[in-house]
């Protein structure tokens, strides 16, 4: 019984080393991103500023490769600890409307990164990437009856995300549970709420543009409208002062990655209350 209780606190104390680590990996995609971002602005047409291009990327050389690996192994302890997250409920959200929210956001991300390491191991082994996922099953639910409605759905779902992404970084509260050393100076505090602020405005900016396009597809039934994060970033510049909005968005993209690193260390990460 006793080693039965070890070997359980042991694999939920994997669990949440996985789960830092995966918020290494975020910030390594999101850092990636917005350095694509800059190029894109400043007139570089090379990698699509995008999370499948950075694995891509990483594929060109040894190193990256042993750090896909890893990235593979910390985004599936990432989307174990979402599942963990839902299940036993370790910060008590409860099951308000609240609660549900927030186990929404916890399947959303868990769906999110499992699609992305499964990108990632499909690189690994040769497989490619694969064909443009969001298209491909927009294409295949138009062909059904209420196929359309349910794909507008899915943007609503994605417009509450971005919702909750809003709230987090406007409010704060995400910031404010980071477990941050007493002796922790001012400017770093003040530093960290701005790339929370930020990040998070970042992120939810580009969920409720991607959840818009998911409903305008539906509606005009035409795949063609889904967009990925690198269409609506390139779609940037043909707006007045296009290449300031694109550098906007790469900083964002940057203080993001910067508040990943600082959940992957300070964050009271736990997957039992």
């Amino acid at each position: 019984m006793i080693a039965t209780s070890e070997l359980k606190d042991k694999s939920i104390q994997g669990i949440e080393w996985l789960a830092r680590g995966s918020y290494i990996a975020k910030g390594i995609l999101y850092g990636t991103i917005s350095l694509f971002t800059f190029e894109f602005a400043l007139g570089s047409r090379g990698a699509d500023p995008n999370r499948e291009e950075v694995l891509h990327q990483l594929m060109d050389n040894t190193l990256g490769q042993i750090l896909l690996c890893l990235m593979v192994l910390a985004l599936a302890g990432h989307t174990l600890w979402r599942i963990v997250e839902i299940w036993n409920d370790p910060y008590e959200k409860g099951w308000g409307p609240w609660g549900i929210l927030y186990r929404m956001n916890y399947l959303l991300s868990g769906i999110t990164y499992a699609g992305l390491g499964y990108t990632a191991l499909r690189l690994l082994t040769g497989q490619g990437s694969g064909p443009d996922a969001k298209k491909l099953w927009v294409t295949r639910l138009l062909q059904i009856d209420g196929g359309d409605w349910l794909i507008i759905s899915v943007g609503v779902i994605f417009l509450l995300w971005a919702g909750l992404q809003a709230y987090k970084g406007l409010s704060g509260k995400v910031y404010k549970s980071l477990e941050l050393p007493q002796e922790s100076n001012q400017y770093l505090c003040s530093f960290l709420r701005f790339c929370s602020l930020a990040g998070f405005l970042t992120v939810a900016a580009t969920l409720c543009i991607t959840g818009w396009y998911l409903i305008k597809g539906a509606l005009e039934k035409d795949p063609d409208w889904v967009r990925s994060t690198d269409d609506l970033l390139k779609a940037m510049e043909h707006l007045p002062g296009g290449w300031g909005v694109q550098l906007v968005a790469a900083l964002g993209f940057l203080l993001m990655s910067l508040f990943m690193l600082a959940m992957a260390r300070w964050f009271p990460l736990k997957a039992v209350d």
